[in-house]
C-alpha cells in the first residue's frame, strides 16, 4: 500500500535510497497519507529450497541468466 500521491507521480520516490534517506523522510512526513492506493502486485512462488545461512551463491545472477527451464522446477 502507498499513498495515493506515489501512484500519481513516483518520481519523487526513484532515488537511490541511502543517498537520499533525509529527502524521502521529509516526502514522508509532508504527507499526505491518505487516500492509500494497493499495489495490485502479487507472484507465485515456485520453488522453494534452503541454501544455508548467509550463502553469496544465492542471488549471484539476474533472472536473465537463469537455465531456460528454471521456472519449470516446482516443489
Amino acid at each position: 500500500m502507498l499513498p495515493q500521491w506515489i501512484a500519481q507521480d513516483g518520481s519523487k520516490t526513484v532515488l537511490y535510497q541511502n543517498e537520499h534517506l533525509d529527502e524521502m523522510r521529509a516526502y514522508r512526513d509532508a504527507g499526505p497519507t491518505y487516500p492509500i492506493y494497493v499495489v495490485p502486485e502479487f507472484a507465485a512462488i515456485h520453488l522453494v529450497e534452503f541454501m544455508g545461512i548467509d550463502n553469496e551463491d544465492v542471488i549471484a545472477t539476474g533472472p536473465e541468466n537463469l537455465p531456460a527451464d528454471y521456472i519449470q522446477q516446482h516443489n
